[in-house]
């Protein structure tokens, strides 16, 4: 398990460099439309390690045609210099009735089944890549069908799922939705998200993915009791932090993962240099 980290704020870019750095992480998760400023070759030389691209604003299941097709093409740019990991999105909406929410709104899995999937179809196609979907914190009933909803997009589609583990945990304190239920598309993806989550301030106190705490015991008891399927060649974990950033308390949580993930990087370099004993 390949363990990284992702990058979404200025501030933290020396940090990043540093965790690299000091083997904290093995590569880095870019939040690719935040560098549509930036030529490719030069952000390459930026990031001195592997990445993966995570989109955000593609709003690819409700952006009009042209537009995804403008977009798509300025990551492709950008996939073909740079060579990541995967690439990823958001299966979620962002806007309703033609009005852009604040907040990314959860869809309804049966009734927007026939759209994303002929969305997810055409946005791999524009990107000339295999693309990998997040599933979404639920807050309402929606959770108990998200997971049937991914492996019946996987298998119609090809696409990936981004499984944030962390999510899962948050539908299921929210709306009891059971985390066994997505043993299936945990053991058919390689790439994974894990974050800390809070309680909202407001009724009805919601439990939401706020990127800004560290990973809940819950969570961690998730990771380690479902290892033998999250585990696998190439898997990636992605930990997200944008808020409380405390270089001491992101690498607890790093290195709880490896704990948890026994990870091979770190074993390799405890590994005696054979060339040089001989």
């Amino acid at each position: 398990m390949r363990i990284g980290f992702n990058f979404t704020l200025v501030e933290t870019a020396d940090m990043v460099r540093r965790m690299f750095a000091e083997g904290h992480i093995d590569y880095c998760e870019l939040l690719i439309d935040n560098f549509f400023c930036v030529r490719p070759a030069e952000l390459a030389r930026a990031f001195d390690c592997p990445t993966g691209f995570h989109i955000m604003f593609s709003e690819f299941i409700d952006a009009d045609i042209d537009a995804l097709a403008d977009f798509g093409k300025r990551i492709r740019l950008f996939i073909q210099e740079m060579r990541p990991l995967y690439v990823s999105d958001h299966g979620a909406s962002f806007t309703h009735q033609g009005v852009n929410l604040f907040h990314l709104g959860e869809l309804d899995y049966v009734r927007d089944y026939d759209r994303v999937r002929a969305r997810v179809d055409l946005w791999q196609e524009m990107l000339g890549q295999r693309l990998f979907i997040e599933n979404y914190p639920s807050i309402m009933d929606g959770g108990w069908e998200a997971p049937r909803f991914f492996e019946r997009l996987m298998h119609d589609t090809g696409a990936g799922a981004l499984f944030d583990a962390s999510n899962a945990v948050c539908a299921n304190l929210n709306c009891g939705a059971p985390l066994e239920a997505w043993d299936k598309v945990i053991a058919a993806t390689p790439h994974f998200h894990v974050a800390g989550y809070s309680r909202a301030v407001n009724p009805p106190h919601i439990i939401h993915d706020s990127h800004s705490e560290e990973m809940s015991e819950k969570t961690l008891s998730f990771l380690r009791g479902r290892r033998h399927i999250f585990d696998k060649p190439d898997a990636t974990m992605t930990y997200e932090r944008d808020g409380n950033i405390e270089y001491d308390s992101i690498v607890a949580d790093l290195r709880r993962l490896r704990e948890i993930f026994n990870n091979k990087v770190e074993e390799r370099r405890n590994e005696p240099d054979i060339a040089s004993a001989h």
